[in-house]
């Protein structure tokens, strides 16, 4: 049985995310302006939402398919950055940061096959939400960098819309 102490907890704030829908309203006009984007592009690129939220859980499964971690999802995290995916199991920072790497991969990969497939309005839309919405899971990324290196053993556990670094 092991003992586990908390030493951080991350949460996106409702202020957080208040500033994140403002930076998605200015590059939406952004992508107005100098992109030539109409209200039809506009309105169609709400969609990217659900297709980032469905690449976020293909990432995440496949990593935890080649782990051989047990994944889940609850819906108490679906306006998380982490989208209620989750696994049952502790990671270990290395793992957490790998997971969340390839999200960020892996999405902006898809985004810039947008940008070659369909148009430049599309592609950089995507791109904006991408980034956008990764801003929480990178900030958590570079925060737990400086546990790395701690002669301590630190694990992440996903909680309840958000994640805990523990010291076992």
């Amino acid at each position: 049985i092991y003992s586990h102490t908390l030493h951080y907890r991350y949460r996106w704030k409702p202020s957080m995310m208040i500033l994140q829908a403002l930076l998605i309203f200015f590059l939406l006009f952004v992508a107005e302006r100098y992109f030539n984007a109409t209200s039809q592009h506009l309105l169609y690129s709400f969609g990217y939402f659900i297709i980032i939220w469905i690449l976020q859980g293909i990432s995440f499964f496949l990593y935890c398919f080649v782990s051989s971690l047990p994944m889940c999802w609850h819906i108490d995290g679906f306006l998380s950055p982490w989208g209620g995916w989750r696994t049952k199991l502790p990671l270990s920072i290395s793992n957490y940061q790998q997971i969340e790497w390839m999200f960020f991969s892996i999405g902006t990969a898809v985004s810039l096959l947008v940008t070659a497939w369909w148009s430049v309005q599309y592609g950089f839309l995507m791109l904006s939400y991408h980034i956008t919405l990764s801003i929480p899971r990178i900030v958590t990324v570079l925060r737990i960098q400086k546990w790395k290196n701690e002669k301590k053993s630190y694990v992440i556990k996903y909680e309840r819309q958000g994640i805990g670094l523990y010291s076992t």
